[in-house]
């Protein structure tokens, strides 16, 4: 069952320093920048020679693989060859003799250490994540949720990734489970952690909280809100704003848990709770409050039951929770917009290279959204992400070959201005038809089953 959405007006502390995106885009050209891996390199004892598609060249190429529509090497290849001497010196870029042919960059994908994706991707996000935070009012908090994703089914992959099985049996494509971690006011992601379907969202999100910059609530709905999820947050220097099931709630605070309510708590882990996760110590608890609050869900009333760690009042702490819906749209960006839905790489490697820089080409777009939407003064989630990838997308060729700081601000400037203008509608009544989907017209017949003709 879906949470519900909480309509409620976020406060403001007054006007933030405005980002300066000038710095944001240097920042991305650094990362993407030869002397950056030649560094990196050396740190992680990888020997690294004079390269057409080197670390550089081939991290950018994937990013702009991602945000291209058609998202084949061939299309990234068209974009990256032009610019490619910004990333090597190699003798036959400056002859501009390199082949459009895919394979030299498909194989220089399948070398680059996943070691080298993941450090270079961390770095990035950190910086922005500081650089956007000494811009904003301070007030970050980030959303936690998971989510999976179809692989294509080759051996390597079935044996990583199992397909999911119900009482009809196992599917054909193997499925990867993704947890993410999203800020609530930017939409940026943290670097996303990935599992076999057997592996439990709660269990990935252990690995994910730890990376979280220290001091950042989280807030996440009822599947995350069990004790030993929120005891890995506030041991990690995380507040946090959990939804609770029912049943949780009341053995927590008591069978009588009338709306209003703002009781505080000692959160102890049950036998169950010490059986599935032996590892917690025994003094194992948590002091924070438990919520109480009437919601209407599919036109029916209910309660909300909250726990938090956070000091904010009832209200506020209400508030919080109900931006938590904005991560649905994030993932639907992240799927859909951005095609993570399914990754078409065929061994484990280059699905989670894949899957690592298809979310750094997601917090490309986001910094430019955010820094147009304080420039504009708008809230960066007032932006559309679809048509704001399509002008970043588009930007990026001219951005790349600018001859001086005067035409590269002027083209950030103007690139500011048309994402400022991808707008959200605002609509003043909800919509008059339910949201469904409409099922495709097959293009090709259904593989043939046990029984039933193809012809059919």
């Amino acid at each position: 069952m879906r949470t519900p959405k909480i309509q409620a007006q976020v406060r403001k502390t007054g006007p933030p320093e405005e980002l300066q995106i000038e710095s944001l885009f240097e920042l991305y050209k650094r990362v993407f920048h030869a002397r950056y891996f030649e560094q990196l390199s050396r740190e992680l004892g990888i020997k690294t020679g004079k390269k057409i598609f080197n670390w550089s060249a081939v991290i950018y190429g994937m990013v702009l693989q991602r945000l291209n529509n058609k998202g084949t090497m061939n299309a990234a290849l068209t974009d990256l060859i032009p610019i490619l001497e910004k990333f090597s010196d190699h003798k036959r870029v400056k002859e501009k003799t390199v082949s459009t042919n895919p394979g030299g960059f498909g194989r220089a994908r399948g070398r680059m250490p996943m070691s080298m994706v993941e450090r270079s991707f961390d770095h990035l996000f950190e910086s922005l994540h500081v650089e956007g935070d000494n811009a904003s009012d301070g007030d970050t908090a980030f959303l936690l949720d998971g989510s999976s994703v179809t692989l294509e089914p080759s051996e390597e992959l079935l044996q990583a990734y199992p397909p999911a099985r119900n009482q009809h049996g196992a599917s054909h494509w193997p499925i990867m489970r993704v947890v993410v971690a999203h800020d609530l006011k930017t939409g940026l992601a943290s670097r996303p952690v990935y599992g076999p379907m057997s592996d439990s969202e709660q269990v990935l999100a252990d690995q994910l909280i730890p990376r979280l910059p220290v001091g950042s609530p989280i807030v996440a709905d009822r599947n995350f809100g069990i004790f030993a999820t929120a005891y890995q947050a506030v041991q990690t220097g995380h507040p946090v704003v959990f939804r609770m099931t029912e049943s949780r709630a009341k053995v927590l605070g008591g069978l009588a848990l009338n709306c209003g309510t703002d009781q505080k708590v000692l959160w102890k882990p049950s036998a169950y709770e010490r059986r599935s996760h032996p590892a917690l110590p025994a003094d194992a608890q948590i002091s924070g409050r438990l919520l109480v609050q009437r919601i209407e869900q599919d036109g029916k009333p209910g309660k909300l039951y909250i726990f938090t760690t956070c000091d904010q009042s009832a209200d506020e702490i209400v508030i919080l929770y109900g931006r938590r819906w904005n991560i649905e749209t994030d993932l639907r960006s992240l799927k859909r917009t951005v095609r993570l839905h399914a990754l078409k790489s065929r061994t484990v490697d280059m699905v989670a290279k894949e899957l690592v820089l298809g979310v750094a080409a997601y917090n490309l777009v986001h910094t430019f959204m955010e820094a147009a939407a304080q420039k504009a003064g708008l809230e960066p989630r007032e932006l559309s992400f679809s048509y704001a990838q399509d002008h970043v997308y588009a930007a990026l060729p001219y951005l790349m070959n600018t001859r001086s700081p005067r035409e590269t601000k002027d083209r950030l400037q103007q690139l500011l201005r048309q994402v400022a203008s991808c707008k959200l509608p605002k609509r003043r009544k909800r919509r008059s038809y339910p949201r469904k989907v409409w099922l495709r017209r097959r293009s090709f017949p259904t593989h043939p089953t046990k029984g039933r003709s193809s012809n059919v």
